[in-house]
């Protein structure tokens, strides 16, 4: 070596000795997390086959998935951008009918323009397959407090939501699929004046058009769901079941303890899009994001193309590790 510069490629992260060492008693700490709730631990590699790494049909991963050509057999693989898929083909491949558990960690390549996206995440995540109950949920949810909760934050924010109340919303509209994109996009930075002047553009009717933007303004905590019903009772959507799950969930999730702050936001559509209806995200103090993302998704379909289910959660490891050291040096 010639150069003694010692250059890191921007957003990418390098733990030397001392952080090295925390950051695998983290990942123990994690691992007897998993143990607890009886969630059998995986590694898989982060170069795999793309039947493997795409299994979810998802156009996000897809996009997100580096590819290249293996040189021996000369076939397409990759480097994954996320675990699930994954180990959607590892429950896959057992063939269970019941419920199955697993939970994991690993590198990640996230290639990101933004600045301040980190590109090497250090993933953790739980899956439930085969999940069918409000309980899976809420044990997929609480495992995911525990793992957070190890960064000593007192304070934490849940903020639960279903994608499907806004899905069915917005395909109700007379609009194609690419303006439906557009309004997904519009919907997620609450532009809620350009929604309303593209939706005039097109043509959609002034009543649905001031529905829509009530509805996605609309936040906090189990109560507002009343108001959610009934604005979205306007669209032809009977939702109840899904806004009595919810508030079960809100008021569930809020017991787990009294440093949880629950809120219902339905008009969170950050979600990766292979997921389906419940979501959730964790919010802790002085962070800019998200510091966790889950819910409900279809793995694949078994045998008579019957859905296999699941619910899980997935962090980047490197968040809970910074924010542990951020939180013991105040």
């Amino acid at each position: 070596m010639k150069d003694k510069n010692f250059f890191i490629p921007g957003g990418i992260e390098y733990l030397m000795p001392e952080e090295a060492i925390e950051f695998e008693k983290l990942k123990s700490n994690v691992v007897g997390i998993f143990k607890k709730y009886n969630y059998e631990y995986v590694i898989p590699p982060i170069i795999d086959n793309l039947t493997n790494l795409l299994s979810l049909n998802s156009s996000d991963v897809d996009q997100l998935t580096v590819t290249f050509t293996d040189q021996i057999s000369g076939k397409q693989i990759g480097l994954r951008s996320d675990i699930t898929s994954q180990i959607a083909m590892i429950d896959y491949q057992q063939s269970k009918s019941g419920l199955s558990r697993f939970g994991y960690m690993g590198d990640i390549v996230r290639i990101s323009k933004s600045l301040f996206d980190r590109k090497n995440p250090f993933q953790v995540g739980a899956e439930l397959f085969g999940c069918s109950k409000k309980s899976h949920d809420l044990e997929i949810i609480n495992l995911m407090t525990d793992v957070i909760h190890l960064t000593k934050q007192r304070e934490l924010t849940i903020e639960i939501g279903d994608l499907s109340v806004i899905n069915k919303i917005i395909k109700s509209l007379d609009i194609t699929e690419t303006d439906q994109s557009y309004l997904v996009q519009l919907i997620n930075t609450k532009s809620t004046d350009e929604i309303q002047s593209f939706l005039k553009h097109k043509n959609v009717k002034k009543n649905s058009r001031e529905g829509l933007v009530t509805l996605i303004s609309l936040s906090g905590d189990f109560k507002v769901l009343n108001e959610i019903e009934t604005i979205a009772s306007k669209f032809d959507s009977d939702i109840s079941e899904k806004i009595n799950n919810l508030k079960y969930l809100a008021k569930k999730v809020s017991q787990f303890s009294k440093s949880i702050n629950v809120v219902i936001d339905l008009s969170d559509l950050h979600s990766l899009d292979y997921q389906s209806s419940l979501t959730f995200s964790a919010y802790v103090e002085n962070y800019r994001q998200a510091i966790a993302r889950g819910g409900r998704y279809v793995a694949y379909g078994k045998s008579g193309n019957q859905p296999r289910n699941a619910c899980g959660f997935s962090l980047d490891l490197k968040d809970i590790f910074f924010q542990m050291k951020e939180v013991r040096n105040a």
